[in-house]
């Protein structure tokens, strides 16, 4: 594992990931500041998730074909302008519209971005994918705060500051990446110089070619278990949007706190998944990437129908840590499974593992704002317990690639 690679990208996971883990904390001053229903605030969830959750997969289906590591601190750029507009607009369209360009952005860094940390983690794809997902996971921690620090004391003009450190993000690591894959590009220009004009490879060349050739050949794509994973991270994805859009506004609305006290249970529900994502790329590399998915899927539903249930302020709080650890650790483990059933297109697997798991769930985000404003928060947090179960049938019907190649074989 090349622990400098996986480290930048994990940086770009974080300034990416910044952005859409504000979002929910900038949710109640927008719903204060316009008098928006939790329909109409569930709506600006939907505008980052949908267009992020639907261009991904294409995006990925490109970075198979020629990776372009620039999409890195392009996408980085993007979400952190469009965030930044949001406090600059006065209609709900135009906030819409801002938000919809930061999950954009999103859509753009992620598939290149996950693929880029698959191909430099080498054999160690549990850790390598878990630092990268730290990165992203740190963003939904950092982001609340820093949102409800700059619209605290700036009001929404103090949005200015995504914008900030989007562009200086974007400007190192365009430098730093671009210097890390000039190598490469150099020595894959040679090799096309040298297939144009007829000159010999040496020993070394044809055989690494060979391995090459022979090794792409092996892979298989298994579109069956993928699909199957593909509905357990959509009912993840719903979760966690869920859980991220409502939090803040269940201590404001239902508890009765503050707006700065909604983005502290934000951040220890955001924290404790954080260490949670850590401990499960660990876990998974030792016990396998499918028990630690089963693992999270037969706890989260009880966990989910509790916190629906808890009567009071600290029992809330006491919630969250588990909260976190449930939604949390089968992260890395889902997108190395996802890389594994579609060997042959990495950066396609990535973009529907990552695009449904950071972004599809907004898409349901108005159903369960609706559900909010005429039946409460409590009974949307125990539809989602619902949505939880049927996730843990998809996690426990879930093969291992051999397995379904030994049963062809029988057949």
């Amino acid at each position: 594992m090349d622990k400098k690679k996986i480290s930048l990208v994990s940086l770009g996971h974080l300034s990416c990931d910044v952005n859409g883990g504000a979002l929910p904390a900038v949710l109640p001053f927008l719903r204060t500041h316009y008098g928006l229903s939790y329909q109409a605030t569930g709506g600006l969830m939907f505008a980052y998730s949908c267009l992020s959750s639907i261009i991904q997969p294409i995006f990925g289906l490109m970075a198979d074909r020629l990776s372009k590591p620039w999409l890195i601190p392009l996408g980085v750029f993007l979400a952190g302008i469009g965030l930044t507009a949001v406090g600059f607009m006065s209609s709900y369209r135009a906030i819409f519209a801002a938000i919809g360009v930061s999950g954009v952005g999103a859509a753009l860094f992620h598939p290149e971005g996950a693929r880029f940390a698959n191909k430099v983690s080498g054999d160690s794809k549990g850790t390598g994918m878990s630092i990268f997902s730290i990165g992203g996971n740190a963003g939904f921690v950092v982001g609340p705060l820093l949102a409800t620090f700059f619209l605290t004391m700036f009001g929404m003009p103090g949005m200015v500051i995504f914008g900030l450190l989007g562009t200086v993000m974007a400007s190192i690591l365009l430098l730093l990446i671009m210097r890390m894959v000039a190598p490469e590009a150099a020595a894959a220009a040679q090799r096309t110089a040298e297939a144009a004009y007829g000159q010999p490879k040496n020993a070394a060349n044809v055989a690494g070619d060979k391995a090459n050739s022979g090794e792409d050949a092996a892979l298989q794509n298994n579109w069956h278990e993928f699909s199957k994973l593909t509905g357990a991270i959509i009912t993840r994805s719903i979760l966690f949007i869920g859980f991220n859009t409502f939090i803040p506004l269940y201590w404001v609305s239902g508890f009765g706190q503050s707006k700065a006290a909604g983005a502290v249970a934000l951040t220890v529900f955001c924290t404790f998944g954080v260490l949670s994502n850590i401990l499960g790329g660990v876990l998974a590399d030792k016990y396998g990437f499918r028990a630690i998915v089963r693992l999270a899927f037969a706890l989260v539903t009880p966990v989910v129908l509790a916190f629906s249930l808890m009567p009071n302020l600290y029992a809330a709080y006491a919630m969250l840590p588990l909260l976190g650890f449930v939604l949390y650790v089968p992260f890395s483990s889902l997108v190395v499974l996802g890389q594994t059933y579609l060997a042959r297109n990495i950066g396609f697997a990535s973009g529907v593992t990552l695009g449904l798991a950071t972004s599809l769930g907004g898409v349901f985000a108005p159903v369960l704002g609706w559900i909010a404003d005429n039946y409460g928060l409590p009974r949307t947090f125990q539809c989602l317990a619902l949505v939880a179960l049927v996730g843990t049938i998809f996690a426990f019907t879930l093969r291992k690639t051999e397995e379904k190649k030994k049963a062809g074989k029988t057949a």
